[in-house]
């Protein structure tokens, strides 16, 4: 029988600078985009602002769990077949209208 290896690249999820990749490209995208359209010191500050906070809360969710951004969507998806309760057959209890 023959061993088969499993490449480390293809089990690895996708980074750049430890952040989710796609949403670190499309922060850098809107921040330049925004920086170039309006060509004013203020708004090139304020874009480097908004790309430093981006940036920081991206690193944070990158080291939490690489698969938010996935899961989040899976979640908003399944949204409407899976509404919350509190226990398997949830009847009584209060009812806010």
């Amino acid at each position: 029988m023959s061993t088969h290896h499993i490449y480390q690249a293809l089990q690895q999820r996708q980074q750049f600078l430890g952040c989710d990749r796609e949403l670190t490209l499309t922060l850098l995208l809107i921040c330049f985009a925004l920086g170039f359209c309006t060509a004013s010191l203020p708004a090139a500050l304020l874009c480097l602002l908004i790309f430093g906070g981006g940036f920081y809360l991206l690193r944070q969710m990158g080291k939490a769990d690489l698969m938010m951004r996935q899961i989040f969507i899976r979640q908003l998806f399944y949204r409407s077949y899976y509404p919350a309760h509190s226990g398997l057959f949830c009847r009584g209890g209060k009812h806010y209208v």
